[in-house]
């Protein structure tokens, strides 16, 4: 639905008429016109209406299709992602990546999906290409060059930061964090931002650089501040306790871990918990951990 649409379709379900809605100073015929889809809504206009429907911003643009384009993408993507063996969903998210592969003037936004497709599905379908040297040089200059991070240059970090060299992420991390604005960003945009800095740790973690994964797991605690990603907070907290075990080698964080994998499980997230733990097999059994302590391998035997 467009604006006129969705702001139509509320009143309607509310069992409310145009002049209900409306404040003195706006005329009911030019309003009807926005409704029937013959004219644009100023904001302040849009703001009032809102309030005076009891619908919150966040509530009334879920349901506009001012993003719709890209809602749509990110529904096929996500369902491939799901579904890798779907021939009809694969060719038609195949047929946008095409698209977007000819297409010189690519937007940022275009940009940020065509590396989203590339850094994913690169490994599972030949049709998609890896990321190129020169991409990552490419975009690692226009990220640099960012005064601000907006919601596609946190998408293009995230999808990104494993190819930058560690003094590439560096520069970056600074430049992108603390969240400018935290507070006033939307789900989507903090959602990557928080994710960047989850993949880094987890990369550093798998480099043996466990001093640079806890400046990170640093960098991170100082997100969200409102603690309202309970998700974020979860994954950050395993990746700290994931840490301190692979440095100190306390069993009292491996426990932590376990819980979180059980946590994972009782949700139904059966994947995610597998995916956890063998990244904390392959990591636990790299540095020689588990070769020493009869609790974790016991631990191992009944949950791998």
């Amino acid at each position: 639905m467009n604006t006129g649409e969705t702001l139509k379709f509320i009143r309607t379900k509310k069992n409310l008429t145009q002049k209900e809605i409306l404040p003195d100073y706006i005329d009911p015929s030019a309003y009807s016109r926005v409704e029937s889809q013959k004219r644009p809504i100023r904001i302040n206009d849009l703001q009032e209406i809102l309030d005076r429907l009891s619908i919150t911003p966040d509530e009334f643009f879920s349901l506009s299709s001012l993003d719709h384009e890209q809602q749509q993408f990110r529904n096929l993507f996500y369902y491939c992602g799901n579904h890798i063996d779907n021939k009809t969903k694969k060719k038609k998210l195949l047929d946008y990546y095409f698209d977007l592969e000819n297409n010189k003037g690519k937007s940022l936004r275009q940009i940020s999906n065509y590396i989203a497709i590339k850094n994913f599905f690169h490994q599972h379908w030949d049709e998609v290409n890896t990321i190129s040297t020169e991409e990552v040089k490419s975009l690692f200059n226009e990220l640099n060059q960012r005064k601000f991070y907006f919601q596609y240059d946190y998408v293009l970090l995230s999808n990104l930061i494993t190819y930058f060299s560690v003094q590439q992420s560096d520069i970056l991390i600074s430049k992108a964090y603390p969240i400018e604005l935290e507070e006033d960003r939307d789900y989507i945009t903090k959602k990557f931002a928080y994710n960047t800095l989850l993949n880094l740790i987890s990369i550093r973690l798998h480099e043996n650089d466990y001093t640079r994964a806890l400046k990170y797991i640093k960098i991170a605690q100082k997100q969200d501040k409102s603690a309202s990603n309970y998700s974020f907070r979860m994954n950050l907290k395993y990746l700290e306790n994931l840490t301190n075990y692979l440095i100190k080698g306390e069993t009292k964080y491996m426990k932590q871990v376990y819980n979180f994998i059980e946590n994972i499980e009782d949700i139904g997230d059966l994947t995610y918990a597998q995916s956890v733990k063998e990244e904390v097999k392959k990591l636990t059994y790299n540095n020689g951990r588990d070769s020493n302590n009869e609790y974790i391998i016991a631990l191992i035997k009944d949950t791998y």
